[in-house]
């Protein structure tokens, strides 16, 4: 790392890299609130304000960047059908007190048993999976207009083949900040298209009558809420939050490997499910969504090089901003998604690497490394989940519970 987690940085390099972190997890936070209907700027606000309470609850010792969760958007659409904002609002409150409850748990928990229950092997294999199962994601961003268009594809390589230049042949701090810099260049590309006659970018967004907007905010619409709703959204809510905390897991233990820190032994596994818990209860009141832990943050900590929390912290902060100022929301919602295709062909791609890279420190020859290595790609890459509506588990969280449980009934040779 070229700054570590306590670093301070100087002022313009704050920004700069807080506008890159910052850039690589908006475009996931606003697809999570556009498909389950609620309010983006709210999103943006609840993204901020998740990950200042998670870094305020792991004393600023953990880069991750909390924001909307996929894994939520199955019991979120069913709390909003249930109950309204008031029922995410409540999910969200069920997921902090599970999420408390296990921080209790692992309070009391040293750090040699959790790797007793979670071995490179496993961790190894399950960053590979979160990286993997992020790729599909690229082939929706390249579309234009909600359409597959080779143009598209190109403005992604486009973003891409600058990000790769910018990173290997860039002398001083343009070298780490790859992804701010070949967004731009994806941009203006993007801009001198749409004059030739492409229409990729849409230059109506900008005409905005106002300065300020205040975003819609869940608690603006908090009410009543039936008991049978409260039980039905309490056991969905539960079941997802197991699943999403598997997640947080592999999240926590990938981003330790990346920058050379045991995140389980500090802050601890305690503090971090406690954060992630009151995330999950501000989110859900702020904007109706759940919280989890962001891959294409620990992507961007990774090939940046630097793990400060100032540098979360900021980007945290430039949510909030713009999530009440409409001509930044309106510029941020100029750029093509193609563009951020290009970041995310490098993102998810670093994070599967990250897992190659601990894989390596695995002796494969050992049968029960292999057959649990082998176990976890197989399951998380294939996509099978497990259960339905009321109770399912992702394939990257059902590869970790069967990684975990073939730890133990497995004996060493």
């Amino acid at each position: 790392m070229n700054y570590n987690i306590n670093d301070k940085l100087p002022f313009k390099q704050w920004i700069l890299f807080s506008t890159q972190l910052m850039l690589a997890v908006v475009v996931a936070t606003i697809l999570i609130a556009n498909i389950c209907g609620t309010s983006v700027s709210a999103a943006l606000v609840g993204a901020g304000l998740s990950t200042i309470v998670y870094l305020l609850a792991t004393g600023f010792a953990s880069p991750m960047f909390i924001s909307s969760s996929g894994a939520f958007v199955a019991p979120v659409i069913a709390a909003l059908t249930a109950g309204g904002y008031s029922g995410a609002a409540f999910g969200g409150l069920v997921s902090c007190i599970i999420y408390c409850i296990f921080g209790f748990v692992f309070s009391h928990i040293s750090v040699k048993n959790i790797y007793k229950v979670f071995p490179k092997a496993l961790i190894g294999a399950i960053t590979c999976v979160i990286g993997i199962n992020l790729m599909p994601f690229c082939t929706t961003y390249a579309q234009i207009g909600g359409e597959p268009e080779m143009l598209g594809v190109f403005v992604a390589l486009i973003t891409m083949f600058s990000i790769a230049a910018i990173s290997h042949y860039a002398k001083g701090i343009s070298r780490i900040l790859p992804f701010l810099l070949g967004t731009l260049i994806g941009y203006a590309v993007s801009i001198v298209l749409t004059l030739m006659g492409y229409p990729i970018i849409d230059f109506s967004v900008f005409n905005i009558n106002s300065f300020f907007a205040i975003p819609d905010f869940a608690f603006f619409s908090l009410g009543g809420l039936s008991a049978s709703a409260m039980i039905s959204i309490a056991v969905v809510y539960g079941a997802y939050t197991i699943s999403a905390m598997m997640e947080c897991l592999s999240d926590h233990a990938a981003l330790g490997g990346i920058i050379g820190t045991d995140l389980y032994q500090k802050p601890g596994l305690n503090k971090i499910f406690f954060g992630t818990g009151i995330a999950n209860l501000v989110n859900g009141c702020v904007s109706g969504l759940g919280s989890c832990s962001y891959g294409e943050g620990v992507a961007t900590v990774g090939f940046s090089k630097n793990a400060s929390t100032r540098v979360t912290l900021g980007a945290a902060l430039m949510l909030i901003l713009l999530g009440f100022c409409a001509p930044i929301q309106a510029f941020i919602a100029s750029i093509p998604s193609c563009v951020f295709c290009g970041s995310a062909l490098i993102l998810y791609g670093y994070i599967a690497c990250s897992g190659i890279k601990m894989l390596q420190q695995v002796d494969l020859n050992v049968q029960k490394n292999l057959v649990i290595t082998s176990a976890v790609l197989s399951l998380g890459i294939s996509g099978l989940v497990f259960g339905g509506l009321t109770i399912r588990f992702s394939a990257t969280a059902l590869a970790l519970i069967i990684g975990v449980i073939l730890n133990f009934i497995l004996k060493e040779a």
